[in-house]
């Protein structure tokens, strides 16, 4: 008799961003069962029939259904989705308060499930809740690790695109440290097409007036808050970006990506015990080394005051530890 290996992901969150999530993994085939959890569980079943609803039209059949903790015990993939609704102009770090009062509750169910696979965090603040969730299930570190500047990445990259009409994929660079305002470029470590952006830039200045790396970076650090405005909350980016961690872990791509993950004094980064994105390998055993980027003075003295920003709001709720 021919064993097949049968994977599962769990989706904890139904609303915008984890139903968008839920859609991406069901069109690009990449599992064999997909299960969602939600504290209103007619939500969760309701999705799942609307997504099993187009079966006949994807490439690949997957097994979709509402669950429950139980679930969990034997998932390869759990995803955090759930957090409260971003009020506007509020910032992802003011969400903390109300996040950690629905984020935890779901962190000790995932805990006492027995998981023991590999936990992507993608509720924001995500690079505190990532550092929470770490603490509180007690996995090991490979295991525990938030979507971070993975999306902020991509979003780089896109806007790059649109500058010079191009391929974004042309683009070889990353978004460091919090997924949030401290974040930046390291602009030292880009290249496109075969020499450093900033090169590029400068050989091409009568094409591109007015374009800088300092206004790129803004429109990169803006943009979530950007897309909010014009259309009330993001979703499709996270989901193909999540969707992309997912397939880079099932079927073990061996992929460099820069997600939040737990920096404990590797190379010249010297920092400990925070969560914050960095390139990272990533394949079928979670997270693995780190890629040292040789960051100048100036990024890594920002790179630091990231890791502040983080670390000050991890203090705020190691209380409820």
């Amino acid at each position: 008799m021919i064993a097949s290996h049968h994977n599962r992901v769990v989706i904890v969150g139904t609303g915008s961003v984890g139903s968008a999530v839920a859609s991406a993994i069901v069109e690009q085939g990449l599992c064999n069962e997909l299960v969602l959890i939600n504290h209103n569980p007619d939500k969760a079943k309701g999705l799942a029939m609307d997504l099993a609803d187009g079966s006949e039209f994807l490439g690949r059949f997957i097994t979709i259904r509402a669950g429950d903790w139980d679930d969990c015990a034997s998932a390869d993939v759990v995803v955090i989705t759930a957090g409260p609704k971003p009020k506007p102009g509020e910032t992802r770090m003011q969400e903390l308060d109300a996040a950690i009062d629905i984020v935890d509750p779901i962190l000790k169910h995932i805990r006492d499930s027995g998981f023991d696979g590999i936990l992507i965090m993608v509720s924001n603040p995500v690079d505190v809740l990532s550092w929470f969730a770490w603490r509180r299930t007690g996995l090991p570190r490979a295991q525990v690790f938030g979507s971070g500047a993975a999306l902020d990445t991509s979003r780089m990259k896109a806007i790059i695109g649109t500058t010079t009409h191009l391929d974004p994929r042309l683009v070889s660079g990353y978004v460091i440290g919090e997924h949030g305002d401290s974040q930046f470029v390291p602009w030292s470590t880009v290249s496109f097409i075969g020499k450093s952006f900033a090169q590029y830039l400068e050989d091409n200045r009568d094409r591109y007036p007015g374009v800088t790396l300092a206004g790129i970076e803004e429109q990169t650090r803006r943009r979530g808050l950007d897309i909010k405005g014009l259309r009330g909350g993001t979703s499709y980016g996270i989901a193909a970006t999540v969707a992309g961690l997912i397939r880079t872990i099932l079927w073990n791509e061996r992929g460099v990506v820069s997600v939040s993950t737990l920096i404990s004094g590797e190379y010249e980064y010297r920092e400990r015990d925070v969560f914050l994105s960095l390139p990272v390998a990533l394949d079928g055993s979670g997270v693995g080394d780190f890629v040292d980027l040789h960051l100048n003075e100036d990024e890594l003295a920002k790179f630091h005051a990231s890791a502040a920003v983080v670390r000050e709001h991890c203090t705020l709720i190691a209380d409820r530890l």
